[in-house]
C-alpha cells in the first residue's frame, strides 16, 4: 500500500495509562484526546494472581512503556499477552516481554507471524517509516493459538477471548474483561468516528457482517477500546456499519451500470466521510480499489 503520510511516528510516541475500571487499564498515546487517529492502543487487567496485557505495540521501546505502565500498578507477573492481530503495531513488541509470559493469538495470526514476518515488517516500515525501532524487532508468536472462545482466570478477573469473524484480518480477536464489561478490539474498530474501517485485505462484505455481529453481542454499557484513539461505545459501531453499507452499495451500483474505472471511483467518493484525517490515503487509495476489484 502506498502511503503519502504515516498515521503516527513510533519514535515519537509517549504512552499514558488510564484506569477504565477497577484493575482494568488502557495504555494510550498522549495525544489520544487531540486527534482522530493516534498510535496503537494497548491495555492490561490485574487479577489476584497476575496480569494479562493486550497488545505489545510497534517496537521494543513502546513495549517497554506498556510493561512500565504495568509496574506502576502492580508487581504481579505478566502471565499472558494477547495480540488482536498480526499487524506489527499490535505485536512487534512481543519479544520485550518476559519469557514466562504466555502469548495468545488466533491460529491465523500465529500462522502469519511464523510464515510471513519479514513481509509484514517491510509493510510496517513502509507504513510508519524507517529508523523507528521496527528494524530491531525479533519475531515472537503465540505459545497458545486459539480458534474459538476461551477464557483466562486471573483470580477475581476473567478475560474472555473470542473470534467472531473477519473484520481486518482472519485472526481478529475480541478481548473482554468479563466483570467490568470493557472490551479491547484492536483494528476490528480502527478508531472512533469519524474514522472508518481499513479494508487492507478487502472482503468488505465479510467485514460488514462481522461489524453487525459485533454490534449484537455488545451492549450499551460496554466500554470499547479500539485499535487507535479514544474509547467508544456500542452506538459508535453504527458509523462503521453505515460506511460499509454505503461503500458496498455504491460499488454494486457501479458494477450494474458497467461504469468505467474513473467514473466508478468518482461515484464512490463519499465526501461526507472526508472529515477523517486518513480519508485520502485509506478511503480513496485502499477501500475504493478493494471494493471495485471485488465486483
Amino acid at each position: 500500500m502506498q502511503q503519502k503520510s504515516r498515521p503516527f511516528d513510533p519514535a515519537d510516541v509517549r504512552m499514558h495509562t488510564r484506569e477504565l475500571a477497577d484493575g482494568v487499564y488502557a495504555v494510550m498515546a498522549a495525544d489520544v484526546d487531540d486527534t482522530d487517529h493516534t498510535a496503537t492502543n494497548a491495555g492490561f487487567v490485574v487479577g489476584d494472581s497476575g496480569v494479562l496485557v493486550v497488545e505489545s505495540l510497534s517496537n521494543g521501546r513502546l513495549a517497554s512503556q506498556v510493561i512500565g505502565a504495568v509496574r506502576t500498578v502492580t508487581p504481579l507477573p505478566i502471565r499472558f499477552l494477547v495480540n488482536t492481530s498480526f499487524h506489527g503495531d499490535h505485536c512487534f513488541g512481543n519479544f520485550a516481554f518476559p519469557s514466562q509470559t504466555v502469548i495468545i493469538h488466533h491460529e491465523a495470526t500465529k500462522r502469519v507471524i511464523d510464515e510471513r514476518f519479514e513481509q509484514d515488517r517491510a509493510f510496517m516500515i513502509e507504513l510508519l517509516g524507517p529508523n523507528a525501532g521496527i528494524e530491531e524487532v525479533v519475531a515472537r508468536s503465540a505459545d497458545l493459538a486459539v480458534s474459538g472462545p476461551c477464557s483466562v482466570d486471573l483470580g477475581g478477573k476473567h478475560v474472555d477471548i473470542d473470534h467472531i469473524g473477519f473484520a481486518q484480518t482472519d485472526g481478529d480477536l475480541v478481548v473482554r474483561m468479563r466483570e467490568d464489561n470493557v472490551v479491547f478490539l484492536g483494528n476490528m474498530l480502527q478508531a472512533p468516528p469519524p474514522a472508518f474501517p481499513w479494508l487492507l485485505e478487502g472482503r468488505a462484505d465479510e467485514a460488514l457482517a462481522t461489524y453487525r455481529r459485533l454490534y449484537e453481542i455488545l451492549d450499551d454499557d460496554t466500554l470499547i477500546v479500539p485499535g487507535h484513539g479514544r474509547t467508544m461505545r456500542r452506538a459508535d459501531i453504527l458509523h462503521s456499519i453505515a460506511y460499509l453499507e454505503q461503500l458496498t452499495g455504491l460499488a454494486r451500483d457501479a458494477q450494474d451500470k458497467a461504469l468505467p474505472d474513473d467514473q466508478a471511483r468518482e461515484a464512490l467518493e463519499m465526501r461526507e466521510y472526508s472529515g477523517y484525517s486518513m480519508y485520502e490515503s485509506i478511503h480513496r487509495q485502499v477501500n475504493v480499489p478493494a471494493v471495485l476489484s471485488a465486483r
